[in-house]
């Protein structure tokens, strides 16, 4: 049986205490809840259905992406969690880890099979299910220690890899989650991961200029707008909106489908929870090289 092995080496630590110590400086940071994560409390009701969070390393996008992790200590325990991330590698499809084992410094989480291949069977787009289709990809992985700080061993996984897509892609895939959601009667929870705007030097992507106070001030604007977008669970406009101007969202493709998905699960809008750009967490100098934008939004039961 397939195992996902640790590699995203140098996003988080690849020791059990050290990665255990860096999530609780993400979470008691300035920039986080300022409380340590604690484990959900048996099966308690599921008051969140889904939650956007980033994906760069701990020490720059720990702090936001624990205030998700913190509402999701609140509530009870998923039986399964979805996670849809972009795929950095250059994979141009859609993955779907249909069977396996996921590992991690903290241990090894099963996948949901049969949730899985639900989906993969609603698709009648092409769905790839080989494993070296995201080998490398941190996007998803550096969210699995989070979910195992707060949720333990006692959770299913469904990794969902986004390249590129179209969005008709995009809407049969999130109608694909909620059909197989709805008809498994399990509590599921499902997370999309992105950060926001790549700003600076070395994104080659620098459309006011390299003034930080300028760029950080643009970049509030522009991803403002896109987090009101997702907020307000118009998927269709967040994908024309990233497409049309260029921007450098990476993950808008996972989350107009975490959108679509829940939509069709009743939820009818988001909370968001926390944001903040590389920038304002670890400083940087008058000229830009590098800005990027990270949000943590939740979506309630409706």
């Amino acid at each position: 049986m397939y195992v996902r092995r640790p590699s995203a080496s140098g996003f988080y630590p690849m020791s059990g205490p050290e990665l255990r110590r860096a999530i609780n400086a993400a979470a008691t940071s300035k920039f986080g809840p300022g409380f340590p994560l604690t484990p959900v409390k048996g099966k308690d009701e599921i008051k969140i259905l889904g939650f956007v969070v980033p994906h760069a390393g701990y020490s720059y996008s720990g702090p936001i992406a624990a205030h998700a992790y913190a509402e999701l200590s609140s509530q009870g325990a998923p039986d399964s969690v979805i996670i849809m991330g972009p795929n950095h590698m250059g994979y141009p499809g859609t993955y779907i880890m249909k069977e396996g084992k996921w590992e991690t410094p903290f241990g090894i989480i099963d996948v949901d099979a049969a949730l899985s291949n639900s989906i993969i069977d609603r698709m009648s787009t092409p769905v790839d299910t080989n494993p070296l289709a995201q080998d490398g990809e941190h996007s998803i992985e550096v969210q699995i220690p989070f979910l195992q700080s707060v949720l333990g061993d006692k959770f299913k996984l469904v990794p969902i890899s986004m390249g590129t897509y179209t969005p008709q892609v995009v809407k049969e895939l999130g109608e694909a989650i909620a059909g197989s959601v709805k008809m498994s009667g399990k509590d599921v929870i499902l997370f999309a991961t992105t950060d926001f705007t790549h700003y600076g030097l070395n994104y080659g992507y620098t459309p006011v200029g390299l003034n930080a106070k300028t760029a950080k001030k643009w970049v509030y604007e522009v991803d403002n707008k896109l987090i009101e977008l997702i907020v307000s669970m118009k998927a269709d406009e967040l994908l024309e909106t990233v497409a049309s101007n260029g921007y450098t969202m990476c993950g808008s493709g996972p989350v107009a489908a975490l959108l679509i998905a829940l939509r069709r699960l009743g939820v009818k809008e988001g909370r968001l929870l926390k944001y903040a750009t590389s920038y304002d967490i670890a400083g940087g100098e008058e000229k830009v090289d590098a800005m990027v934008g990270y949000a943590a939004i939740d979506f309630p039961k409706s």
